[in-house]
């Protein structure tokens, strides 16, 4: 409109000067493009300003279902099954306040279909899956504190958010090592052209508390770090290590404490790389575990090790072909093996198992990037049953749908 207004001035004024001249219209302004429904995750902002105590208020949530079809020999009796799970269902919220505060809150949600993990505590809330406190000072050194429920985020995979992994369950040498999400302070850093972080931690929880799962400290604690430095244009490197006090294996963080959320190993160290090359990605990682607690035939202080190996690429903008290796010299099978335990006619489901073989391939399709996507893929699992040296092998086909915001 300015543009026609200025143009139809400029002719007049010249046809009352008798000249003659050509009025130029832009008639293309930029119009706003169409809605789509990658932008309803842009929805969950309640509250922005730009002064004041609070600064913002904003929803979060994800919602991870998945479809698993498997067999497993021995064990299943031939039977096999398939299954809908709701494998994860978490609400929270976010408070920004000023000075680069902001807690971060997201619950484990119950609706009696497989979602929520551990103690039930009503017909809708589960317990805390995070509940932390971050404070980014801006400086050059001090890069953050976190105060609060979190993940000790070690190994490639688990550090890597589960809306954003890109395989449908983690590995089992991953899963087998790693805690699950303690309370604890963790502190990052930036010096000598590393990036580090420190934690501390309390590997006991608290019940009892129908309003979540707080931290317990009649239990026992720990200590983390992670290192990460850039050793090429395309590749980082990373070190990671965590101390879980469990006397050499042979007693449990948990203490008097009414859950438990510790590594089973008292030492575990991960030394992996993440890579780009264009369109190719390349994801590594050497795990050690020792002095693992006693479970079943796995004797108390004993060791394990491992490795994943996980190539993708990226066919299209939104299309994603993903595969991986991971070995396990002993331990526990996890997820996804461990999808038939407890359900009927399905004996000895989740095995103790050494030199252990997982090989996967995949297909990620993303609608709306990690907001939105689906997920394909087979995986193949092998090895030997600890104690007995029977042979253990699954097939599972996997089908997902994973959503965020």
């Amino acid at each position: 409109l300015a543009s026609a207004g200025v143009a139809a001035v400029f002719t007049a004024s010249t046809i009352v000067a008798g000249d003659y001249a050509k009025a130029v219209i832009d008639d293309k302004a930029p119009i706003e493009s169409a809605w789509t429904l990658c932008d309803l995750f842009d929805y969950n902002t309640l509250y922005e300003s730009d002064t004041g105590a609070i600064r913002g208020i904003s929803l979060s949530g994800r919602y991870h279902g998945q479809y698993i079809s498997q067999s497993k020999d021995p064990g299943y009796q031939g039977i096999g099954y398939n299954n809908w799970q709701h494998r994860r269902f978490r609400l929270g919220m976010n408070v920004e306040f000023s000075n680069n505060v902001t807690l971060k809150t997201s619950a484990d949600i119950s609706d009696g279909s497989g979602s929520g993990t551990g103690l039930t505590r009503g017909p809708f809330f589960n317990g805390w899956d995070e509940f932390y406190i971050d404070w980014e000072p801006k400086g050059e050194v001090l890069q953050y504190v976190e105060i609060g429920k979190q993940k000790e985020a070690i190994t490639r995979e688990y550090s890597t958010s589960s809306r954003q992994i890109l395989t449908v369950e983690r590995s089992t040498i991953v899963n087998e090592t790693t805690d699950m999400k303690p309370w604890g302070v963790t502190a990052g850093f930036k010096f000598f052209g590393m990036k580090h972080e420190f934690g501390g931690w309390i590997h006991g929880l608290d019940d009892n508390e129908p309003l979540g799962n707080w931290a317990d400290f009649d239990s026992r604690g720990g200590f983390s770090y992670r290192g990460e430095v850039a050793i090429t244009e395309s590749t980082d490197l990373h070190l990671d290590y965590a101390f879980t006090n469990n006397s050499d294996g042979l007693a449990s963080p948990q203490g008097s404490a009414g859950e438990i959320e510790s590594s089973a190993y008292e030492h575990v160290v991960a030394i992996g790389t993440e890579s780009e090359f264009g369109r190719l990605g390349f994801i590594t990682d050497l795990i050690f575990g020792a002095n693992r607690e006693a479970s079943g035939v796995i004797p108390a202080g004993n060791d394990t090790w491992g490795l994943v190996v996980l190539p993708y690429y990226n066919i299209t903008d939104k299309l994603q072909f993903v595969t991986k290796y991971a070995y396990m010299a002993e331990g526990r099978e996890q997820r996804t093996q461990r999808f038939g335990e407890g359900l009927p006619n399905l004996q000895n489901s989740r095995s103790r198992v050494e030199t252990y073989h997982t090989f996967y391939a995949g297909l990620n399709y993303y609608i709306c990037e990690h907001n939105l996507k689906l997920m394909a893929g087979y995986e193949y699992a092998t090895g030997d049953e600890m104690g007995t040296g029977t042979d253990v092998s699954s097939d599972t086909w996997m089908l997902a749908i994973r959503t965020y915001f």
